[in-house]
């Protein structure tokens, strides 16, 4: 089966509300708030070392039984800047918090050594099913 590295949309940064243990490295999270600055719709979201996804792709992911990964909540609100950066008002959807639980190149979803994502052609193909328009995507 075929990997790939993503470089999902940064569309904003970890909120003063995240709980980050950086003491290791890549740092663990234990509670996500993802602040959107500036977002170009994409459906997948990073701000190292965290990654959301939309609801719609979301239900995607777990209708397609794919593996390395576990849905959570996370608290994703815009920041001051993003409607006057959006040029008027921005009609947020629901997202998911996707964290990684599986091993690069062997499941679905899994992460680097420097904690960037790694997805199969199968997971790829799931994702492709939502926007994708600003994402990186490069063969492992």
């Amino acid at each position: 089966m075929s990997y790939f590295h993503l470089e999902p949309e940064v569309a904003g940064e970890l909120g003063e509300d995240t709980v980050m243990d950086t003491d290791v490295h890549p740092p663990v999270v234990t509670r996500l708030q993802y602040v959107i600055q500036d977002w170009l719709g994409d459906e997948i979201l990073e701000s190292t070392p965290c990654f959301v996804v939309t609801e719609h792709l979301a239900g995607l992911i777990g209708a397609a039984g794919l593996s390395g990964y576990r849905l959570a909540s996370a608290e994703v609100v815009l920041g001051e800047d993003a409607e006057e950066l959006a040029g008027g008002p921005v009609d947020l959807p629901k997202w998911q918090w996707l964290q990684l639980t599986g091993t690069a190149g062997s499941d679905d979803f899994g992460a680097s050594a420097n904690g960037s994502l790694v997805v199969s052609q199968r997971a790829l193909d799931v994702l492709r099913q939502g926007a994708l328009n600003n994402c990186d995507i490069e063969p492992l």
